[in-house]
């Protein structure tokens, strides 16, 4: 059941017309019972503050989601009036500056759909999520959500469990994973899988996996203090690329 939903679920729409973001208030509640069982892959240190915060921060997780995730973005179709400015401003390539972008763009009378196929789906919602966790550090994101109590070079209880929620995500994603046939049978899992490794690739101790009971079991330790540099970075590296790829219509780079 979704907790929140960007409608229409058409980029041309959404570019020109405009949308709407919708948070479903039942399902974000439900979010917000933690039971008096252990979490499964959290810390013992962290257990208590994981169930007080993680409706809140889920909360917080969605709205930046649908409304900043799934809508932003513009897509640049060839021969169009925004691909000819576009191409006329010499954007440079943000990670390589000695490069411009120059498409390749989208073929006349594509979409996002029709272009990306198989992993368009996973690719959007990795994009969204990663908005979600990268955003949710900015002090007046917080405060629209109604956390006021931000305090400058302190990382709040929402940003921490908003990330440990979704580095745990991304373990439990491997659920919807089919060995066999080596496909994802569920976008947003295969997304929070995703980031998750690059939370683990991005290293400096950052997000280590920790086995435990012989192997059989798994407990995740995120280092708080590096969220809003190792972590920042690394989610702000990736998406950026996912959303240039996004953009440009291009999926051969996209697809690596």
């Amino acid at each position: 059941v979704p907790a929140g939903i960007n409608i229409p679920n058409y980029d041309d729409i959404r570019q020109n017309e405009g949308f709407k973001n919708v948070s479903l208030g039942n399902v974000l509640r439900a979010s917000y019972g933690a039971g008096d069982k252990p979490v499964t892959f959290i810390l013992e240190r962290d257990q208590a503050l994981f169930k007080a915060f993680k409706g809140p921060a889920f909360e917080v997780q969605v709205g930046i989601h649908e409304l900043l995730g799934h809508g932003s973005g513009r897509l640049y179709h060839k021969n169009s009036k925004d691909s000819v400015a576009f191409l006329e401003s010499k954007v440079k390539c943000p990670w390589d500056a000695s490069k411009v972008l120059d498409g390749p763009f989208y073929d006349e009378g594509t979409t996002w759909d029709s272009t990306f196929g198989k992993i368009a789906s996973p690719y959007e919602e990795c994009r969204a999520e990663c908005s979600g966790i990268y955003l949710c550090l900015e002090k007046d994101v917080l405060q629209v959500f109604g956390h006021s109590d931000v305090v400058k070079g302190q990382v709040h209880d929402i940003i921490y469990i908003n990330w440990l929620l979704m580095v745990r995500a991304g373990l439990m994603g491997l659920e919807f994973f089919t060995p066999e046939t080596k496909t994802w049978r569920q976008a947003h899992m295969n997304a929070r899988y995703v980031i998750l490794r690059v939370l683990l690739e991005a290293a400096q101790g950052l997000v280590k996996l920790k086995l435990i009971n012989n192997d059989t079991d798994v407990l995740v330790h995120l280092e708080r203090d590096l969220i809003p540099t190792v972590g920042k970075k690394a989610i702000g590296d990736f998406l950026e690329k996912l959303q240039v790829y996004k953009s440009m219509g291009d999926f051969e780079n996209a697809s690596q």
